[in-house]
């Protein structure tokens, strides 16, 4: 997904295209449809369709969408599941590149779901994102949806608080450090305990979701910069793209807990860790690339001039 959102780069003119009952639309094998049999109080039925639920259904799905799309060679067009979205620069271009979606559309015999197809629009919204002339932006729906999230009561409810938060944490820096009272909560043996701190921390989270920043989409002839932070419990990345200072834009943040161990480094082991691990953390972005690693922490050019460095 996160590949898809960053090849989505903004156009002129985008459309999305939505399926309707996408996994119906495949016939299911006349010798596996008693593979689906199940039962009910008006007997045993089967289905003829691909149901929703069954193991191998979205790479089955995905499978025949990257054959549609593989039919489209000249068409900037990008596919996940049921979510197709079509860009183009201009708006003959984008009506010629839509015509011939439809027509691969009408030889595979799918149906889309018209109420839910956008048609050339400056900015539109694919896997619970929108793709802006500026960048990425988070659905401003969602985001009110956990404003308006209470205050939990127990570990279930905050469980599932920081697992909705972290669909959001690449937007959020620091993302762990912020958390980090509220996580210590959700550890076992620990006894339930909300205090202000915990309220606190609460309200932050949701106040970092209000205003987050816009993520730049990869840019692959400029160079990566990735800056990184440690401190006694967490580690912290992001990884910038931009031609100057001033110019610099995230791509995506990152951060985590240090474990048990990990927090007897010493302080220039715990920013070395940070390095490797946001460089691992962000190899998908930048493997092969050329890139520069900023940190803070002088005594990391000290650690490259070792001639026997510990296994550390």
């Amino acid at each position: 997904m996160d590949t898809l959102l960053h090849d989505a780069k903004s156009t002129a003119f985008m459309s999305t295209l939505d399926f309707k009952t996408g996994y119906h639309q495949i016939e299911v094998n006349p010798d596996d449809k008693d593979k689906t049999a199940f039962v009910c109080p008006f007997g045993m039925f089967r289905y003829k369709r691909m149901p929703f639920g069954l193991k191998n259904a979205p790479a089955t799905f995905q499978r025949l969408m990257d054959q549609f799309r593989n039919g489209l060679p000249i068409v900037n067009i990008l596919v996940y599941l049921d979510d197709i979205v079509v860009l183009s620069e201009t708006f003959e271009q984008h009506i010629q590149d839509l015509k011939m979606v439809f027509d691969r559309l009408r030889k595979f015999k799918l149906c889309v779901n018209r109420e839910k197809c956008k048609f050339a629009c400056a900015r539109v919204k694919y896997l619970g994102l929108w793709i802006t002339p500026k960048g990425i932006e988070v659905d401003q729906d969602k985001v009110a949806a956990i404003q308006n999230i209470p205050c939990p009561r127990n570990v279930k409810q905050l469980q599932s608080f920081l697992q909705t938060c972290s669909w959001y944490r690449k937007f959020i820096p620091n993302f762990s450090d912020i958390a980090r009272p509220l996580s210590n909560l959700t550890k076992k043996n620990i006894v339930w305990k909300w205090s202000e701190q915990e309220q606190q921390t609460f309200q932050t989270l949701k106040q970092c979701l209000v205003t987050p920043p816009v993520l730049r989409q990869v840019d692959p002839t400029k160079t990566f910069i990735i800056r990184t932070d440690a401190s006694g419990y967490a580690l912290g990345a992001v990884l910038l793209q931009g031609d100057s200072p001033a110019d610099e834009r995230p791509i995506e943040y990152a951060s985590r807990l240090l474990s048990s161990a990990e927090k007897n480094y010493s302080t220039t082991e715990r920013e070395a860790l940070a390095v490797v691990w946001a460089l691992d953390k962000f190899r998908g972005y930048i493997e092969g690339a050329v890139i520069i690693v900023a940190s803070d922490h002088q005594p990391l050019k000290w650690l490259m001039n070792l001639s026997s460095p510990t296994g550390r």
